[in-house]
């Protein structure tokens, strides 16, 4: 039974782009899907996460070609298969993403401050947005049974390059880490960074955060896991064009 699986697994990854992502236990992800041949209008999606129990999101309501989805089940390995109807009422092939649910280390960003999206500043620095923004919030959460005292992280701007918080080009690119102190005395570290950018590439471009360790109160030294929640990222969209016809 199992080599049977595997062969018919294998058959749906030709269709459908195999591939594993590793989410952490709690948080929400957006997914899409691009139908490249049939008729588009009025196609309608229908979503599967098997077993079902590793979301409480009312997945099969969603006919769109994009779900919200979160991933507030047990540890472990589910699969997250899209078939389609398009506007003829033709089947395409179901197509699967495997998805595995880990846990979240002591140390994470919190999932109710995910990445942001903002507009690009205008020319000489006038801001682009509509509500204007300068600076974008995150929060790091400490699950341990101590305090946090402080947090490091890294900044990179749509550059490459290494910043602070105010988004300055630090001076050392070979330690680019900064350490944010916690004002209050409890697991959380609330920071903002500067997300000023004027973007004239024609595609969106990111700022990236990243998680890297922290002290507690018992002074321990905590890093922070690769494989869960360290990552946030900050993505400054194109700066519209327009002109006279």
């Amino acid at each position: 039974m199992k080599r049977l699986l595997l062969i018919i697994l294998v058959v749906l990854s030709a269709f459908g782009g195999w591939s594993q992502n590793k989410v952490t236990q709690g948080t929400v992800e957006d997914y899409s899907v691009r139908m490249n041949i049939g008729e588009t209008n009025s196609a309608e999606y229908t979503w599967l996460v098997t077993p079902a129990n590793g979301t409480s999101t009312d997945i099969g309501s969603v006919v769109a070609d994009s779900a919200h989805i979160l991933w507030d089940g047990p540890v472990g390995i589910y699969s997250l298969s899209v078939q389609a109807v398009d506007g003829n009422g033709c089947l395409s092939e179901t197509i699967i993403r495997q998805i595995e649910i880990i846990e979240a280390g002591d140390l994470i960003f919190d999932v109710n401050y995910p990445g942001t999206i903002v507009c690009s500043d205008l020319a000489g620095g006038t801001d682009g947005s509509d509500p204007p923004h300068s600076e974008s919030i995150f929060n790091i959460t400490y699950n341990g049974n101590a305090n946090l005292l402080s947090a490091k992280i890294t900044v990179r701007n749509p550059d490459g390059d290494f910043v602070d918080l105010s988004g300055a080009v630090l001076p050392d690119q070979n330690n680019p880490e900064i350490e944010i102190d916690n004002p209050e005395t409890d697991k959380q570290i609330e920071f903002s960074v500067a997300d000023s950018w004027e973007n004239n590439t024609g595609a969106n471009v990111t700022f990236s955060i990243k998680l890297i360790s922290g002290i507690t109160s018992d002074n321990l030294e905590i890093t922070a896991e690769s494989s869960t929640d360290i990552e946030r990222s900050v993505t400054v969209l194109q700066k519209p064009v327009i002109e006279f016809k």
